[in-house]
């Protein structure tokens, strides 16, 4: 399913959250929603969604309008064919983890074939062996497997996830990331993916669009807005980045710790060092910068580092 939106607008209370917003998210893609809190990505996933209504614009899925201010057309979120995974789970305590994934097939009328239904979501998840346990029993990342078992129950063309990880800790996080890119890859599915963890972000998406106060910043891969941001926010917001001035800047791993063809020099001074596991983390000063590099071996606090960095491998914005 791709997914076109134009122009779409929206305000509480007289105050704009998103801001004519016009992007195209392509079929069988994972496409992520990302910025910091209160740029309005949670908002655009919840119009998609049908949940919130958009104040003007249009919202096109697949071959079909599903929301047009101009046509004064808006389509429940039931007949939208989108399942959502949101951020605490949601799943009801009372049920077992079969019936928790069997309650929208009920809830529609799609009974038929259900024992066959949930056995196949749950078995995607690889949960087929829980279905009688209840949602308390669960750790958190079986739980977040049953939110997404229930999300593809339906066979929705599109899934919405809401900060799905959230709630996890840092190690399961990881684990739940990659499995989700796994899923949505052996599902075929569009994906939209909101997260305001850039890391998160470029491990799992095919697209990303950046946010802030409402508006699209930039929209690409997550090689793309690395190598190529198009604004300040782009690049401050992607990453880690050495600032030369307000406008210029190069990446850590471009710095050379010898000189090379066409590289600028900078002197350094170490006022840091952190043990990262393979590489320690050098904080450096340079002007009334400080900047980050890659070390194989840790330096001392107080020594001078010289950085040759290519002219080709610095940003200009």
């Amino acid at each position: 399913m791709e997914i076109r939106l134009e122009n779409l607008c929206k305000a509480f209370d007289g105050k704009p959250v998103i801001r004519d917003i016009s992007l195209c998210i392509r079929d069988h893609s994972l496409t992520t929603l990302l910025g910091p809190s209160g740029c309005g990505k949670t908002t655009l996933l919840r119009m998609l969604a049908g949940l919130e209504t958009p104040d003007g614009g249009e919202i096109q899925l697949g071959d079909r309008c599903v929301y047009s201010s101009r046509r004064k057309l808006l389509v429940p979120p039931e007949k939208r064919d989108m399942g959502f995974v949101f951020q605490d789970f949601a799943l009801w305590p009372h049920m077992t983890v079969f019936e928790n994934v069997a309650f929208g097939l009920r809830a529609r009328g799609k009974t038929e074939h259900l024992q066959q239904e949930v056995e196949r979501a749950l078995s995607i998840v690889q949960l087929e062996n829980l279905g009688d346990r209840y949602p308390g029993a669960l750790s958190g990342g079986q739980q977040q497997r049953v939110a997404f078992a229930r999300a593809i129950v339906l066979r929705p063309e599109c899934i919405l996830f809401d900060e799905p990880l959230s709630a996890l800790d840092a190690l399961l996080r990881i684990q739940m990331r990659q499995e989700l890119r796994r899923l949505v890859t052996q599902l075929g599915i569009t994906a939209v993916f909101v997260t305001h963890d850039q890391e998160e972000a470029m491990c799992i998406s095919d697209a990303i669009a950046v946010l802030q106060g409402g508006r699209v910043e930039q929209m690409g891969t997550p090689q793309e807005l690395y190598d190529h941001p198009a604004t300040l926010f782009t690049a401050q917001f992607i990453g880690k980045g050495n600032w030369l001035d307000a406008h210029t800047l190069f990446r850590p791993e471009k710095a050379r710790r010898k000189p090379t063809e066409n590289a600028r020099s900078f002197g350094t001074t170490v006022r840091g060092c952190t043990f990262l596991g393979p590489v320690w983390q050098l904080q450096l000063g340079w002007q009334d910068q400080e900047w980050t590099c890659w070390s194989p071996a840790p330096m001392p606090t107080g020594d001078q580092l010289t950085l040759f960095v290519p002219e080709q491998d610095i940003l200009h914005l």
